[in-house]
């Protein structure tokens, strides 16, 4: 597992681009379904198996704060929390066409950013490439093909629960401003 990342590299992510189709289901698309009913969290035990249905190897591929660039309703299906904690743990970052606002909410809750509204992801890169995004703008960096996309940011409310580290930092630091909250 790679180290956490500064709040300032939260939002600036510079990596290695994966392509991955539409339609990828959180179950049996990102993780296997057996982690989850098997109520695995571990994520050393989580990260060998990410996409292996999608791509067998692209695990194998996968290195800490790479950028995943997919089609619509990426990570669709049930809301299970697995496949966000291998993510989350390797510091990916997404860009896609779609994401249901469930899924984008157990994203964000994990610090991971997510783009929405991209154009399909052949159009912006090949896997392999070397991407820098700025998620506060919505700037696309290609440094492969020297390339350069306007993508909607995320928005703001998101892009300062991720800067925070997730929703467990958020409502911790949350907390420490507001003693008299906690129990």
């Amino acid at each position: 597992m790679s180290a956490p990342i500064s709040p300032s590299d939260a939002l600036i992510r510079r990596g290695r681009c994966h392509l991955l189709p539409d339609a990828v289901t959180l179950d049996d698309g990102i993780i296997p379904q057996r982690f989850a009913a098997q109520r695995i969290t571990e994520a050393r035990e989580l990260i060998p198996h990410l996409f292996e249905s999608v791509d067998p190897q692209l695990a194998a591929r996968l290195q800490p704060g790479d950028i995943l660039l997919a089609g619509t309703q990426f990570a669709c299906g049930k809301p299970r929390v697995q496949g966000f904690i291998a993510m989350g743990a390797l510091n990916l970052a997404v860009v896609c066409r779609s994401m249901p606002y469930k899924m984008l909410r157990r994203a964000v809750a994990r610090a991971i950013p997510v783009m929405t509204g991209a154009p399909a992801p052949a159009s912006l890169a090949t896997d392999g490439d070397e991407l820098e995004i700025d998620y506060a703008t919505g700037t696309l960096r290609n440094l492969s093909r020297g390339t350069q996309a306007a993508l909607p940011p995320m928005p703001a409310i998101l892009r300062s629960i991720v800067a925070a580290g997730g929703m467990q930092a958020t409502l911790k630091a949350w907390l420490t401003e507001h003693p008299e909250q906690a129990a």
